[in-house]
């Protein structure tokens, strides 16, 4: 049984934050910031933005505009980055390193799926990612704790995985295989310096069950970013019983679990698990 209508970004999201601890952005154009902060809609799953920590005041002389204080960018070590949930096997052909002749029609990416069937599952194909994350600097520990007022219990995005061309598929239960292949019109990697720039389109073959794509030159998706909160000690106040002097450092932050109870098949929130827990 698939998803219903009103829960499928949400029942995507949530497989894929299962797989990975990270959050699938449902809509990757749309711009989401190393730094910013805010809450999860728990009847779409997407990220609600109320701020930046780059933008956000302080009053103890932190200037987030320092170059050292800039989110630190790098590339990923393989051309690929592709997320898969349970019962799916994948098989990747990646294309040649040689240079296309500008104007040729070369293959940048095929990956073949397969889908064991029996319950939903969800994949994510991200091509040329680059990986941004907040630097590990103790003046944004204390940032933080010098506006409690406007950043206790919010979600902070500490990462964001950005790519040049993305694809989405989420089956029902049905087993399946399908294929995704992205042409390259133009230089293919390493090969800008053949002249040009390179446009890509993806194409499938046998797709049965969601399917979103996205591989325009001129935007930069975002498809996946990581989420984390302090714990609760950090927000507590000296001389306040348990705490702790010590700085809670970002890679000690906890990851932020999904705000619903366990999902159905169709998204919905399990009866049966809050009739347990109730």
């Amino acid at each position: 049984m698939a998803p219903k209508p009103k829960y499928v970004s949400r029942k995507f999201i949530d497989l894929i934050q299962g797989a990975t601890s990270k959050w699938a952005n449902w809509d990757p154009p749309r711009e989401i910031k190393v730094g910013d902060y805010g809450m999860i809609n728990n009847e779409t799953g997407e990220f609600e933005w109320e701020g930046n920590l780059y933008t956000t005041k302080n009053n103890i002389n932190i200037d987030m505009a320092d170059s050292t204080l800039k989110p630190q960018e790098q590339e990923g070590g393989d051309n690929k980055f592709i997320v898969k949930t349970w019962g799916i096997t994948t098989k990747e052909v990646n294309v040649s390193a040689e240079a296309a002749l500008p104007g040729a029609v070369n293959v940048a990416l095929k990956v073949d799926f397969q889908f064991e069937g029996g319950k939903p599952a969800a994949a994510l194909v991200m091509y040329k990612p680059r990986y941004i994350c907040l630097p590990k600097d103790e003046r944004v520990i204390k940032l933080l704790k010098s506006r409690p007022d406007v950043l206790k219990g919010k979600y902070i995005v500490t990462e964001v995985i950005t790519c040049e061309a993305y694809v989405m598929y989420m089956s029902d239960q049905k087993a399946e295989n399908f294929s995704v292949i992205l042409q390259a019109t133009g230089p293919v990697a390493p090969a800008v310096n053949a002249g040009g720039s390179a446009g890509f389109t993806w194409s499938s073959v046998n797709t049965c069950g969601l399917y979103r794509e996205g591989s325009d030159s001129t935007t930069k998706y975002m498809p996946l970013y990581r989420l984390k909160k302090p714990r609760s000690k950090f927000w507590w106040l000296p001389g306040q019983r348990g705490h702790d002097d010590k700085e809670d450092p970002i890679d000690k932050w906890d990851d932020v679990d999904p705000p619903w109870d366990p999902l159905d098949d169709e998204g919905e929130e399990d009866e049966i698990y809050d009739a347990v827990r109730s």
